[in-house]
């Protein structure tokens, strides 16, 4: 079951600094930026993006586990464990496309919710802070391109052997 609540900026600050999509963020930015957003709880077994479903928030992990799957609903295929500190759904909000994927809590999680509104509404007052915002976000999705890449190569040598 999931629950809304607000969390202190003193709990919040120590884990969002190491957050990469907050990279070069000053405490402050980051504060502003958590103070706008809804910190939620979620039992195991919940749903929080389901694959076809639009996107319209980030999560970031602050406590937990979360399993990201492929097909939940015919033949699933679990293909990343995401924990503290990372972020889940900012390339599909980023892109603005449905989800490719479903994320299910496997481990009791608290994550912050950042909503596309919040992201215009910095848009809106603070275009450098966007800026830097979607920058990060960016590279976090190149990481993870890179990461695929290097998955798809291992196992496409492993098929020629």
């Amino acid at each position: 079951m999931i629950k809304y609540k607000k969390m202190a900026p003193e709990v919040l600050l120590p884990i969002l600094r190491n957050v990469t999509i907050f990279s070069g963020l000053t405490e402050s930015e980051i504060s502003d930026i958590s103070y706008n957003c809804d910190i939620m709880d979620a039992a195991v077994g919940d749903v929080l993006l389901e694959e076809g479903k639009a996107a319209t928030e980030i999560f970031i992990i602050l406590r937990g586990r979360i399993n990201l799957i492929l097909n939940m609903n015919d033949n699933p295929l679990a293909i990343f464990d995401f924990g503290s500190g990372y972020c889940i759904g900012e390339a599909s909000v980023i892109g603005i496309q449905n989800h490719s994927a479903s994320a299910v809590v496997t481990e009791e999680s608290s994550l912050m919710i950042l909503s596309r509104k919040v992201l215009m509404d910095i848009f809106e007052t603070n275009n450098r802070l966007f800026s830097l915002l979607i920058l990060n976000i960016a590279r976090e999705i190149a990481r993870r391109l890179h990461h695929t890449d290097e998955i798809l190569l291992h196992y496409g040598r492993m098929k020629r052997q």
